[in-house]
């Protein structure tokens, strides 16, 4: 069940919000009603966000969720247990990727992109792993692999912030392969 603010119930079609102006929605599933926030273009595949350790949808910078939804939707939210969602903050990993897949799912997201945020990367990587059919992309900032296994063996690409020609164009730059030996992703051109 979906509920928004009431003065908000019937204004989305020809409004288009930023990171500032849209308004807090809620939406329940597995026993927990989950603040959101949609914004951006509507049409296509949206990004959901999962925030880093202590964080809220509050958090995120409004230059980056602005500048990605001026050509996708863009959605942030809050975990169980986090500002104003209601329940209990899990304390696993695999429960908060179990939150997070259950709020999608009740959204009617069938296909999304996922972009986790240091321990929301975790997150993210999890919600992947379980939901692959679900997750179109899945896009790490500032996170790793669990407890960091591997981080060592990078190459000096991957250890290598991305140049400002990448960061303009929204590419992926210097990923390590999932499979532990260290190699340069072949997403290098490709958007997200």
């Amino acid at each position: 069940m979906i509920h928004s603010r009431p003065q908000m119930l019937h204004s989305r079609p020809e409004t288009i919000h930023t990171h500032q102006t849209a308004p807090t929605q809620f939406v329940e599933a597995n026993g927990v009603r989950f603040a959101y926030r949609r914004f951006g273009k509507s049409d296509g595949v949206p990004l959901v966000f999962n925030m880093h350790f202590t964080g809220t949808m509050d958090h995120w910078d409004p230059l980056v969720t602005d500048g990605l939804a001026a050509t996708r939707e863009v959605i942030l939210f809050n975990n169980a247990g986090i500002s104003s969602t209601s329940g209990v903050v899990p304390t696993s990993v695999e429960e908060m990727a179990a939150n997070a897949a259950a709020f999608s799912k009740a959204l009617g997201l069938a296909k999304v992109d996922v972009l986790g945020f240091s321990l929301g990367g975790l997150v993210a990587q999890e919600v992947t792993l379980a939901n692959p059919a679900v997750v179109r992309r899945l896009i790490l900032v500032g996170t790793g692999p669990r407890g960091g296994e591997g981080m060592a063996t990078l190459t000096p690409e991957a250890q290598r912030p991305c140049s400002a020609r990448h960061m303009k164009t929204r590419t992926m730059c210097g990923l390590a392969s999932p499979s532990r030996r260290p190699r340069r992703a072949r997403l290098r051109g490709r958007r997200f």
